[in-house]
């Protein structure tokens, strides 16, 4: 069974809402219709989806995920396998995450130049069929060739504090210590991050 990981593209937003409709949370989790868009989520877009029916506001996540996608600003990468998409790290510059701009998060920003660029991976989501099989940490890998060719100058991750279990999205502290990265506890949060350039 070959796994392979590629960027994801605007055109395949189709395949990454099926991903997570049927595959990406088939075991029932609670984090089922999360469509990874937290990161984008703002307070504007939480009083949008407040205001309307029901019926509505269960596919609004869904519907901004995939217009997010379209247009470019959803970013990051796709586990394929057998013609199937089975994982997405959700990744991009730091600052294009609105929970995490220098703004809104200017503690996370320490030790990093105003002009140096973070490429953050800020969710890995697996499906249950093939967790345990090293995607995360070949996510990992890849995002961090991609970084170096890229040019940015930081790898991010965010992995748990304490134990880790599936429900936490920012994967292990152990997957970025054995690929290098240095674990930086700030106060409620934790960050691994990898100079690349």
């Amino acid at each position: 069974m070959d796994i392979s990981i590629k960027v994801l593209t605007p055109d395949m937003a189709d395949e990454y809402i099926t991903y997570f409709d049927e595959r990406a949370f088939s075991d029932g989790s609670k984090e089922k219709g999360c469509y990874c868009v937290w990161h984008h989520w703002t307070q504007q877009k939480e009083l949008d989806r407040s205001v309307l029916p029901e019926a509505e506001r269960a596919c609004y996540k869904r519907n901004y995920a995939y217009e997010l996608i379209k247009a470019d600003k959803l970013h990051g990468f796709a586990a394929m396998c057998d013609g199937q998409m089975v994982g997405f790290c959700n990744a991009d510059r730091k600052d294009h995450y609105f929970r995490l701009n220098r703004e809104n998060n200017p503690e996370s920003w320490e030790g990093v130049e105003a002009d140096e660029k973070v490429l953050s991976i800020v969710c890995y989501i697996i499906s249950p069929d093939m967790r345990g099989r090293g995607i995360a940490k070949a996510f990992l890998k890849f995002a961090c060739e991609y970084a170096a060719e890229n040019g940015f100058d930081f790898v991010e991750g965010y992995p748990a504090e304490g134990d880790f279990d599936v429900s936490n999205c920012g994967g292990p502290a152990s997957m970025y210590i054995d690929c290098g990265f240095e674990i930086i506890r700030k106060q409620g949060f934790v960050i691994a991050r990898k100079r690349v350039k």
